[in-house]
């Protein structure tokens, strides 16, 4: 329980002086969020430069991935870490690093079925928004059928 409430404030400390004012919203919505969303990639294009920071810092300390292995380029915390980093984002109104379906869909299956080079390859660029993924899906009978 002590280190949990020692990583508590060092998380509390760290975000205080690392997230940049633009990145809170507090607790309400505004507008202009949509301007700070980052999609990250080779070409990704950042109209807050506060937004492109922001990932930079939050993915230089795997949180944008909190539970991936350091190995891999993530944070590497526990669960109950995690609960506690994320209580913290929201606390202080946050916005997301990183918006990402590498983050979502192909990280996770990386982590579960990909060779030991693919995963350091590819895992720690994820993280850090240096690449892009996306995946495709067709319908049965109109294409491939994902199913056969």
């Amino acid at each position: 329980m002590e280190h949990l409430e020692s990583f508590r404030a060092e998380v509390k400390e760290w975000l205080e002086e690392n997230c940049p004012p633009s990145m809170r919203t507090g607790s309400k919505v505004d507008a202009s969020s949509a301007t700070d969303e980052v999609w990250g990639g080779r070409n990704a294009v950042y109209k807050n430069p506060e937004s492109k920071l922001w990932l930079d810092r939050m993915g230089a300390k795997g949180w944008t991935m909190p539970t991936v292995a350091k190995e891999y380029g993530g944070g590497g915390l526990s669960k109950e870490e995690t609960k506690i980093l994320n209580e913290e984002l929201w606390s202080i109104g946050a916005k997301q690093a990183l918006l990402s379906f590498g983050i979502w869909m192909l990280a996770p299956a990386l982590l579960e079925y990909a060779s030991e080079e693919q995963k350091r390859l590819h895992i720690p660029r994820i993280i850090k928004g240096e690449i892009r993924w996306c995946q495709g899906y067709s319908e049965p009978g109109a294409g491939s059928d994902l199913t056969v």
